[in-house]
């Protein structure tokens, strides 16, 4: 398949496009201040700017691009007013265009990547929303932009919301970082009191949910709208760390309690509906 992938130089995207090209062709779509992403040898990159949508269905329909797998966002726990604009922009303006491009140049399928963060303490399976914080909000916006989309044009849609991630070359700060970062120095690490349960999955078996995914909308498969990738495997924030000094034979100098908690902290992560035939293969 000839794919286009946004966000391909992020954690997941960098993961993603080098499983992709064992198998199909890959196109990226950056933005122009991006220096992590640079021009592919032969014209494989397009660079969007605001304002140029007919240049990027151009592109599209030029290199026969199937389907798009849209993992481009700007993450933000906590928002200032100075945030908004960029929010909107990288959140819901730029899947909008990349989708009234696609529409227009006969792209066949679109996956977008959620957040369960959008479910804040929805019941199990359900699809209730609920945002987090205005990140999780923009991402809703997202979708129910899309949903125009889909019951306009012969385009397929469907949503893989993420749960926390892990795994190699991963820069982000993260809890497995901090817990690195930790035994390395020995320095005190003030936490809450760490109740909260986390659902984390290996970098490996997000990719594998993508890949997967992306061959069903490929072939046609009758599919929802959207599905949730989950480890199936809930640990509270002092379990993780106490089976991370167990497993890498350290000591963490956490302080649990020294921080409260933050608002609308998520004390039990949302379970929605699985990506069917796919199952995570690797436990933490």
């Amino acid at each position: 398949m000839n794919i286009l992938v946004t966000g391909s130089s992020g954690f997941v995207g960098s993961h993603l496009c080098a499983r992709l090209r064992q198998e199909h062709k890959v196109f990226y779509l950056a933005r122009p201040h991006n220096p992590a992403q640079q021009p592919g040898a032969d014209g494989n990159t397009f660079f969007f700017a605001d304002n140029n949508i007919g240049a990027l269905t151009l592109f599209l329909r030029q290199n026969q691009i199937e389907g798009i797998i849209h993992l481009a966002s700007l993450y933000l726990q906590t928002h200032q007013e100075k945030d908004i604009p960029s929010l909107i922009q990288s959140n819901v303006y730029l899947g909008t265009a990349i989708l009234e491009a696609a529409s227009k140049a006969g792209v066949q399928w679109f996956i977008n990547t959620g957040t369960i963060w959008q479910n804040f303490n929805a019941p199990d399976g359900s699809d209730r929303y609920c945002p987090v914080n205005l990140y999780a909000a923009t991402k809703q916006a997202f979708m129910d932009l899309a949903k125009f989309y889909s019951e306009t044009t012969d385009m397929r849609i469907c949503t893989l919301k993420l749960c926390d991630t892990y795994g190699p070359n991963d820069t982000r700060r993260k809890i497995y970082a901090l817990f690195e970062e930790n035994a390395r120095t020995g320095e005190l690490l003030q936490m809450s009191a760490g109740e909260q349960k986390m659902d984390i999955l290996h970098i490996d078996d997000v990719v594998e949910g993508f890949v997967h995914l992306a061959q069903m909308m490929h072939d046609g498969e009758k599919l929802q709208d959207e599905y949730v990738l989950s480890s199936g495997n809930q640990l509270s924030l002092r379990e993780l760390a106490a089976r991370y000094e167990q497993e890498h034979h350290v000591h963490l100098n956490i302080e649990w309690g020294a921080r409260p908690y933050r608002p609308r902290e998520v004390m039990t992560p949302y379970k929605g509906n699985l990506l069917p035939a796919w199952q995570p293969q690797k436990r933490e």
